[in-house]
């Protein structure tokens, strides 16, 4: 079996100030974190080469720093001091600040009677961690007959729900899906822990018991169901984008990796394992912020597909190099904005996290190679993140190496982008998550309202929902349109006809919809009404249900924006000025996301 070995988080993290957009990112002051345990030394697999005695290194950075009497950064020194001393040396130096995690120390393996190493039998699996939250409405709810209710709350802003009876095993149920600008909550409720008659709103508050609106307004519009949808997938997306830094022996500072020109054998070798060599003129899939066109990021890219996910990788020594800038700009604006990133190490040399200054990188994986373009090529593999990036899998196995080929592949793959979802959990992109979905929830909300006023010529109040002729419909036409479609839906749900989806409204003339959420028949699909929910509070005590988990939030921050959320329908600008509209224009969206998303979905489809 596999065994983990991380450095544990022994603090609490500076509080920090929101992150900027991305293309703001370097006005900005670097993120600060408190001490926590920084790793010890890694033994080297016995195949490693010796390397230059230990008190003869002297990089070339640090003799410019002395020329110039500035005093090099704290992460050049501690690598310098890490090199000073004896070899083997660790993969990964944790800054003395602290503010890292660290994965992957065992690097030592026993070989066999013929000198063949005897690694771990593969104990992981490849599996992408998410939440499947956001797939819960058109996997449960479209196509299915059950409602839409939306409202507002002075303290938790906009509130859409979606109800549906469902029988699961026998049992009736009802299956509750809450979305807040804090996320969107999920749960399954059997109808036997409910009182008779329960409301919306006391529903909502078996998911959140801080909600508090007067009441929740039915949604009674063509293609409510898409727009939902919409919001609620927006967070899905199959692109990803990685960064892949090289890195010399004695190589401490991130001019020296940025600046290499050249690169060997090994790693073209592991470029290889990576995935494909392209030609970006002729690419047609995602890009990843490079350029096709006119050639200004380079010729070549390595690009893969790996299960039905688009990956493309910011490899330094395939980006252009510029003479004259010690800094390469060039290469470092998109490695730099990446969240991700791998080093590779051509030997036995140390890195550190915090060498390369960047507002976006939270997570590196550290690849060092044994044997490299040879039939026994194996990877050590070590792992560092941030301290609020949580722990991702796959699990490394014990002792972290493993033998080139397709299972090494996708191990590292998988972990790629478990390590970006898992990145956006972190402080700085959790803000970023909670813009984006507060803006965007504020328009769907308003969007609904709009077109189930427009819809049934009624005028709908946020405040108190309640429905009235609007000022440029008469009553009679009022009567005589809206009255007669609210009595047909109020017919069809009373006399337990089941329907396809809620695609008409209730009530009479200048009333608000019965608001009774089904008293169906049971049947032998899993969509059955679970008995007559009016909107009447109930006082009877609903404490022994077992609350929903804070967990159960799934969503994605979007820091350079993504595609549109709907294809079909406009959401409209709120008063605070942002939009989003069917073209992808928006404070969040375009066609030219290099993002991805904190929801993926598992291996095998749903």
């Amino acid at each position: 079996t596999s065994r983990e070995e991380r450095v544990p988080n022994l603090h609490t993290p500076i509080d920090t100030q929101s992150l900027p957009n991305s293309q703001q990112s370097s006005g900005y002051r670097t993120l600060r974190h408190s001490l926590s345990t920084s790793s010890s030394s890694t033994p080297a697999s016995p195949q490693l080469p010796p390397h230059h005695p230990p008190h003869s290194y002297q990089s070339q950075s640090s003799v410019s720093s002395q020329a110039s009497s500035v005093a090099p950064p704290p992460s050049q020194r501690l690598l310098e001091d890490t090199l000073a001393k004896a070899a083997p040396y660790p993969m990964i130096v944790l800054p003395t600040t602290g503010g890292y995690w660290l994965d992957g120390t065992d690097h030592e393996c026993a070989f066999d009677t013929h000198g063949n190493p005897v690694l771990a039998q593969n104990a992981w699996r490849a599996k992408f961690e998410t939440d499947d939250t956001a797939k819960c409405y058109r996997r449960f709810f479209i196509g299915r007959e059950h409602s839409n209710l939306v409202g507002h709350d002075e303290n938790l802003g906009p509130v859409l729900m979606s109800i549906k009876a469902e029988n699961v095993a026998n049992q009736e149920h009802v299956r509750i899906l809450l979305r807040l600008q804090s996320g969107t909550m999920h749960e399954i409720i059997p109808t036997s822990c409910l009182m008779p008659n329960p409301s919306p709103i006391r529903m909502a508050k078996l998911l959140n018991e801080q909600i508090n609106v007067d009441n929740l307004t039915p949604i009674l519009c063509p293609k409510a169901s898409t727009s939902i949808a919409s919001y609620d997938e927006h967070v899905l997306v199959s692109n990803f984008k990685f960064g892949v830094l090289y890195q010399r022996f004695g190589q401490t500072t991130e001019e020296e990796l940025f600046g290499n020109n050249t690169s060997s054998p090994a790693f073209e070798e592991f470029l290889d394992t990576l995935g494909q060599r392209i030609k970006l003129r002729e690419h047609k899939g995602y890009r990843g912020g490079l350029d096709i066109q006119n050639g200004h990021t380079g010729d070549t890219a390595v690009y893969e597909v790996f299960k039905d996910r688009e990956i493309m990788f910011h490899v330094s020594t395939l980006l252009p190099f510029t003479e004259g800038d010690p800094q390469q700009l060039q290469r470092k604006r998109h490695i730099g904005n990446d969240i991700v990133a791998i080093v590779f190490q051509e030997s036995n040399t140390p890195f550190s996290p915090d060498m390369i200054a960047s507002h976006f990188l939270h997570a590196f994986i550290v690849i060092q190679p044994l044997e490299p373009n040879t039939p026994n090529t194996r990877y050590k593999v070590s792992v560092t993140a941030r301290d609020d990036v949580p722990f991702f899998g796959p699990t490394l196995p014990n002792p972290a190496v493993f033998r080139k080929g397709p299972e090494f592949t996708e191990f590292l793959l998988t972990k790629l982008i478990n390590a970006e979802n898992a990145c956006y959990k972190a402080d700085k992109f959790a803000k970023l998550e909670l813009r984006t979905r507060t803006s965007l929830l504020q328009n769907l909300v308003l969007e609904l309202r709009e077109k189930t006023r427009d819809f049934l010529g009624m005028d709908i109040s946020p405040s108190c929902g309640n429905m009235s002729p609007s000022p440029d419909t008469s009553k009679s036409d009022s009567g005589n349109a809206g009255s007669r479609f609210i009595d047909t839906v109020k017919k069809a749900l009373n006399s337990r006809l089941r329907s396809q989806s809620v695609d008409t409204s209730t009530g009479d003339k200048g009333q608000t919809p019965a608001g009774n959420f089904g008293t169906g028949k049971k049947t032998k699909e899993s969509d059955n009404s679970t008995g007559s929910m009016t909107r009447t509070l109930s006082k009877s005590n609903t404490g022994s249900i077992k609350k929903s988990p804070d967990g159960s939030i799934a969503s994605s921050p979007d820091i350079t924006s993504r595609g549109p959320i709907n294809n079909n329908n406009h959401i409209s600008s709120n008063n605070n000025g942002g939009t989003v509209n069917g073209n992808g224009n928006g404070p969040a969206m375009s066609e030219t996301s290099d993002d991805s998303s904190l929801n993926s979905v598992d291996l095998d489809p749903m």
